[in-house]
């Protein structure tokens, strides 16, 4: 059986985090459940019931946690959000998603704000990581979808 990222301990934000996964078949055939808090094939202690045939979405996604050497304290799990690396015509961006933001009902400003100090943590270790600069910070919550400058 494939093992799950080491570096991730008990975190999983990534599979609390997403509102919708591109791959709307596999959902399907495999029966999952997902809006803006957890996936439904997340167990009690946090481990994917089908992790060796999870959605492609799924395993392509690469954590910037996971991929740099961040202290544990910039875990997603304890700074409340999950950052990935993603490219568009401009160049490169990053997407935060918040942890279980249907939840708390943050809007993307709101969390911008409030989260200003590890975001910019975030930004700094991913053009250290994949020598490139940020052009963009995308954060998408459940109550929409915002770009920020930096």
């Amino acid at each position: 059986m494939e093992q799950q990222i080491d570096r991730c301990g008990d975190c999983h934000s990534c599979c609390k985090s997403f509102g919708g996964i591109d791959n709307q078949i596999k959902l399907i055939e495999l029966d999952i459940q997902y809006e803006w808090d957890r996936c439904s094939k997340l167990c009690d202690n946090n481990r994917c019931t089908i992790y060796n045939k999870r959605p492609q979405t799924c395993s392509d996604f690469e954590c910037l946690y996971v991929e740099s050497d961040l202290p544990e304290e910039y875990l997603p799990d304890k700074i409340g959000f999950v950052t990935e690396m993603r490219i568009d015509a401009e160049g490169h961006f990053l997407n935060i998603v918040p942890n279980q933001s249907a939840k708390s009902g943050v809007t993307p400003e709101e969390f911008w704000e409030n989260n200003y100090k590890n975001i910019h943590v975030m930004i700094t270790t991913a053009e250290e990581v994949w020598s490139i600069r940020v052009h963009t910070i995308n954060i998408s919550t459940a109550s929409g979808s915002q770009d920020f400058n930096v």
